[in-house]
């Protein structure tokens, strides 16, 4: 097996055997001090049971609610209290553990993400959602991770979606939507504070406190932490973090039939980073660290109303502002999102539509003459209409759902996203899934108006300039899928997930012949390149999920997720620089095995083992590491808990990305108080 061929090449087998000897070990200091309890059981996990985490409703795929069970996708779900026994601070280490989703920190603010390939800095082609607002830039074309934060104490699960799902969600939802939902405020009564800190988080401070009654609740928080920096070999310790964020929500039922949300939040964030600049005179391109800085604030509201016999209609409404500061540009950014959701049901069908649009103006700043957006003053609107109907062939047995979303963006005018799906599930034990869909990115404003100039050769002196011209149409996917999911039995559970993915008109830099520039001074040589629709790749792969609830003390899960990418430039491009990324620049393999042990004396275990293997473009080996969080009751309110990160090494790269030689990702470990109602 190839896995077995990469495994073996990236680690000598003693070093692999000392790695599955800890993971053991952990196991078995585990299970060791549960044979010390008197009742060998111990106590339960305090987790749901399979049956009930099948039947857990997912919103993702239809924007109604669903189970996940017998959902025509490959979906994943991580609930609020998984989130809180992993130990993890963050999204993107929560996202480590989902199937199919690749991680690769960059450094100690910026990760690389992707879905089923195409992992990257901005995450090209994933749709990110915090409530049903989308947190997708236009500026760049994907997501600032950076920029996003949500308190891990209000998260009631993320809904991960693997594959392209651009019918509901839209253009830009190509490769998934990994889709935030927090909790009701009727959830959050009372007081809760969480204070701590380590090596790398150096301190946090979390706080929220909830009331009203079952009709009417609200919630108040806030967050503030410091990060400081990952392990440097240079001792360019240039990306330390510090953020302050608050919010609050109210959740009002007026009547039975209705259900109003209004939230809001804003945040203030100081992030270090590491900077290669170009300047035309005199030629150079010094690396110049120093600190970038964000703002936002945003406001949501949502109105649902339940028709008869079970139909309803939604209205949703938010307005975003951000202001990103770097060393090298400014944007400040206004959007307003307005969405009608209308849902039938009745007979055999379960039909959903809806409209929507957005208009999101912005403001570029141009801070050195090497990066430019023209013009600086600009609008990006989104005009779109969906309907999606859920056919019953077999009822509770077969069903059949096929819709398409049509949408008109600024950049590329109209598009069309179809799909088919369906769904056979013969007994409660067994559902086979398939799925055909098209998709599309869209062009951005990189794509249209972008100027960025960088030096080749100082001496002559040469540039390289790419145009971002108005002349790229929109990327396309055309996915297949086909999907299991079984009961082995009442205490294990078993998932599987194939793709077969075609992309064309993907983007490529098409290069012009040197032209002589005398302005800005000093005269120069440029070579020019065009952002162009050069490339096409096919991505194969699949992933498989085991959930095993060995004994009532002891679940443990397991995932595996494959993927190999194949691009190739047109006949007509001539783009050397693109093919080499796209199939390089994601791990092909990856696994990760999760044990959740409570132990006695009110004590619970989290143990995380991970195994990514090498991202060759990146220079990044295959490797290996693991987590740890131990928590324990002190009282009715108060809880201790002690987490590790990256335990099994001083120290490992997973992602380039800033200049010089990689970044290190230091073994952590914080220490945590909380206080809960």
């Amino acid at each position: 097996m190839n896995i077995s061929i990469d495994w073996w090449r990236a680690r000598s087998r003693r070093a692999v055997v000392l790695k599955l000897g800890s993971i053991l070990l952990w196991l078995s200091l585990a299970t060791g001090l549960m044979g010390q309890s008197e009742d060998s059981k111990g106590p339960d996990l305090k987790k749901l049971s399979l049956e009930q985490l099948a039947q857990t409703e997912v919103t993702s795929v239809t924007k109604e609610a669903v189970p996940a069970f017998q959902t025509p996708a490959a979906i994943s779900v991580m609930t609020g209290a998984e989130i809180s026994r992993s130990g993890a601070r963050n999204i993107p280490d929560v996202l480590r553990l989902i199937p199919g989703v690749e991680v690769g920190q960059i450094d100690s603010n910026e990760w690389a993400i992707g879905v089923r390939g195409f992992q990257g800095h901005l995450s090209r082609g994933v749709l990110v959602l915090i409530d049903g607002r989308s947190v997708y830039t236009p500026l760049f074309a994907g997501v600032y991770w950076e920029m996003q934060d949500v308190m891990i104490e209000n998260i009631d699960r993320i809904e991960v979606i693997r594959g392209p799902a651009g019918t509901i969600w839209g253009s830009n939802a190509v490769n998934g939507v990994i889709n935030i939902i927090t909790k009701n405020a009727r959830e959050t009564h009372g007081t809760l504070v969480s204070v701590g800190g380590g090596n790398v988080e150096q301190g946090f401070v979390d706080w929220r406190y909830g009331g009203g009654t079952d009709n009417l609740s609200f919630r108040v928080w806030g967050k503030a932490f410091n990060r400081g920096p990952q392990y440097h070999s240079d001792g360019r310790n240039f990306d330390d973090w510090r953020r302050g964020q608050t919010g609050f929500r109210v959740d009002w039922k007026p009547s039975d039939r209705d259900a109003i949300t209004i939230q809001g939040g804003a945040y203030a964030a100081e992030a270090g980073q590491s900077v290669q600049l170009t300047f035309y005179s005199p030629p150079s391109n010094p690396v110049v660290d120093g600190n970038r800085r964000f703002y936002g604030e945003n406001i949501l509201s949502s109105w649902r109303r339940v028709l008869s016999r079970g139909s309803d209609i939604q209205i949703n409404a938010y307005y975003d502002r951000s202001q990103r500061r770097e060393l090298s540009y400014e944007e400040v950014r206004h959007t307003v999102d307005l969405d009608f959701i209308h849902h039938l049901a009745g007979g055999r069908h379960d039909l959903t539509w809806g409209l929507g649009s957005r208009i999101s103006p912005s403001t570029f700043t141009q801070r050195i003459a090497t990066v430019d957006f023209m013009p600086h003053h600009s609008t990006y609107n989104i005009f779109s209409g969906f309907v999606q109907d859920d056919v019953a062939l077999a009822r509770d047995r077969l069903s059949l759902m096929i819709g398409t979303k049509l949408e008109h963006t600024t950049y590329s005018g109209f598009d069309y996203q179809p799909s088919a799906r369906l769904a056979w599930t013969p007994n409660r034990q067994n559902t086979v899934w398939a799925a055909v869909t098209r998709a599309v990115r869209t062009a951005s404003r990189i794509e249209e108006g972008f100027n960025l100039t960088a030096l080749i050769e100082p001496s002559v002196p040469l540039f390289a300039r790419v145009f971002g011209d108005g002349k790229f149409d929109s990327e396309n996917l055309i996915g297949y899928e086909l999907g299991y999911r079984h009961y082995l039995s009442s205490r294990g559970f078993l998932s599987v997930s194939l793709f077969h993915n075609r992309y064309d008109d993907l983007l490529s830099l098409e290069s012009r012949p040197v032209e002589p520039e005398t302005t800005p001074g000093p005269s120069h040589q440029v070579i020019p390149f065009d952002l162009r629709n050069g490339v096409a790749a096919e991505s194969t792969g699949g992933e498989v999920a085991t959930l095993w609830d060995a004994r009532e003390w002891l679940r443990l899960r397991s995932t595996y997720s494959f993927v190999e990418l194949d691009a190739k430039t047109k006949p007509t491009s001539n783009d050397t620089s693109t093919v080499k990324p796209l199939e390089g620049d994601t791990p092909r393999h990856k696994v990760v095995i999760q044990a959740s042990i409570s132990l006695p004396k009110d004590f619970d275990l989290n143990l995380a083992y991970r195994y990514v293997s090498a991202v060759p473009n990146q220079m990044i080996p295959a490797y290996s590491t693991g987590d740890a969080r131990i928590g324990r009751k002190l009282g009715k309110h108060l809880e201790l808990e002690v987490v590790g990160r990256d335990l099994l090494q001083a120290s490992h790269p997973e992602y380039g990305g800033t200049p010089g030689p990689l970044v290190g990702i230091r073994r952590s470990g914080f220490l945590a108080l909380t206080w809960t109602p």
